[in-house]
């Protein structure tokens, strides 16, 4: 399968001078966690690049890092929000499903499941609550320090859309969430590995302090 990742952020809740892609983490930019788990798959054949903002600075770090990885760019002139962008990048993708991701969302979801997939299909996880929860035992407070709800899912920002059916429909200018989404049927991938969402300063913070899978090392 191909593969989009969606890497035109800004950053600036981050407060870092890179753009989102390239913000480190553990010494290292958020995008080559991505890069380093798809080109080391064989499930994927290609990986394009929807840019925007700063898009310069990210090509020219992929050109110094990744000179014989099939890498490709599709570049907006103009914001075309998640779902345009998503369009743009699919006009250069080939297989029959396309892989899409949000560069800030790192998991370990099993490509070789994902490779499998005939139908569109959204990824979700359970979520981890920020902050702690407080129970009520006979009155007095229990405290539970961020829970992670497992009896609750979350979209974890990656999906598997039929490419053809996503250039019929999807407008030039369109959101993912609120344009595509509701006028498709979408399957449950469900994964319970790790997930982390990488956002703001304090989820750098939280992603350094975790214990990462082997594939992140």
């Amino acid at each position: 399968m191909d593969v989009i990742i969606l890497a035109g952020g800004q950053g600036s809740r981050m407060e870092s001078e890179h753009p989102k892609a390239l913000v480190p983490l553990k010494n290292k930019p958020i995008l080559s966690y991505q890069l380093d788990y798809f080109l080391n798959s064989e499930n994927v054949n290609k990986v394009v690049l929807a840019l925007g903002i700063r898009a310069g600075e990210i090509i020219d770090y992929i050109q110094k890092e990744y000179t014989r990885s099939p890498l490709d760019f599709s570049i907006e002139m103009e914001q075309l929000g998640t779902g345009g962008a998503i369009k743009l990048a699919l006009s250069r993708c080939t297989s029959q499903f396309v892989l899409i991701i949000n560069c800030d969302d790192i998991t370990d979801i099993d490509l070789t499941m994902l490779s499998n997939i005939n139908d569109n299909t959204i990824c979700v996880a359970n979520p981890r609550l920020p902050f702690g929860l407080v129970k009520d035992k006979d009155g007095y407070a229990v405290f539970e320090e961020k829970p992670l709800l497992t009896d609750m899912w979350v979209s974890c920002g990656w999906c598997v859309l039929n490419r053809q059916q996503m250039l019929d429909i999807i407008p030039d200018k369109a959101s993912l969430e609120y344009d595509v989404y509701p006028k498709i049927q979408l399957k449950l991938y469900k994964h319970t590995g790790f997930w982390q969402p990488v956002n703001t300063k304090k989820d750098i913070t939280e992603f350094e302090s975790r214990e990462l899978p082997e594939i992140f090392k």
